[in-house]
């Protein structure tokens, strides 16, 4: 991972388990959001997880996800994960911007926005720090920090296009959570962990489980027999 102006490797924090950061916004995709906080609970490497959910992310996941989910807490509740592994996760307010996260001098690793609305994308790409999410998105480009967003917004309008320009000239990846279709026995759950897996990587962390890593066409099976070539 290198800082798109400079060409160099992104220093992440030397410590003993990395702290990451997961901003949940109002994007359709609270599953996703909920499957990654799942496999980055899980991942090696990880010694706390800072988790932000907005107000307008409560309201996908109460359609996406179940309708008691009207907090944080219970947008946590709602997770899959072993009751060691959820000791790692801490929940801040999104208002609570004078938060630890909220502050440069507290050395996380990077930070996901996981889904990613338009508004939020263009909040992130203008400097706009109006809640925690915001903010803590703002320190990681300020600090150097990988910062990646799941942008969830389709077809893009050029407004978009031209945020998502400005947010990856200052240092973040645009990561849309596009199928990999390469997958093999393909299915939404599978397409949702071929998405985590690969951006925990990114992150720093190191996934348990099915790696769902690209090793060839020769592999796959998809190699052309060599032959006549049909009229």
């Amino acid at each position: 991972m290198s800082n798109f102006l400079s060409g160099r490797p992104y220093r992440l924090p030397g410590m003993a388990g990395r702290e990451i950061i997961v901003g949940v916004s109002g994007g359709s995709g609270a599953r996703l959001a909920k499957r990654f906080v799942e496999v980055a609970l899980a991942a090696k490497g990880l010694a706390r997880l800072h988790l932000v959910v907005t107000d307008a992310a409560l309201l996908v996941a109460r359609s996406e996800i179940g309708p008691g989910i009207g907090s944080p807490e219970a947008w946590a509740g709602a997770l899959e994960a072993p009751r060691g592994m959820a000791r790692r996760l801490e929940i801040h307010a999104n208002a609570d911007v004078g938060a630890s996260i909220a502050s440069g001098s507290y050395p996380t690793s990077g930070m996901a926005v996981i889904p990613c609305s338009g508004g939020t994308l263009g909040s992130i790409a203008n400097g706009i720090g109006r809640d925690l999410l915001q903010r803590a998105a703002d320190v990681c480009l300020k600090e150097r920090r990988p910062l990646v967003l799941a942008l969830r917004e389709s077809p893009y309008s050029l407004v978009h296009i031209e945020n998502m320009r400005r947010v990856t000239l200052a240092g973040a990846i645009v990561a849309p959570p596009l199928p990999a279709f390469y997958v093999a026995s393909p299915s939404v759950d599978r397409f949702l962990d071929a998405y985590c897996v690969r951006l925990a990587r990114m992150l720093g962390l190191e996934p348990g489980g099915e790696q769902f890593r690209w090793t060839g066409a020769a592999r796959a099976g998809k190699t052309p027999r060599p032959g006549k070539r049909k009229r």
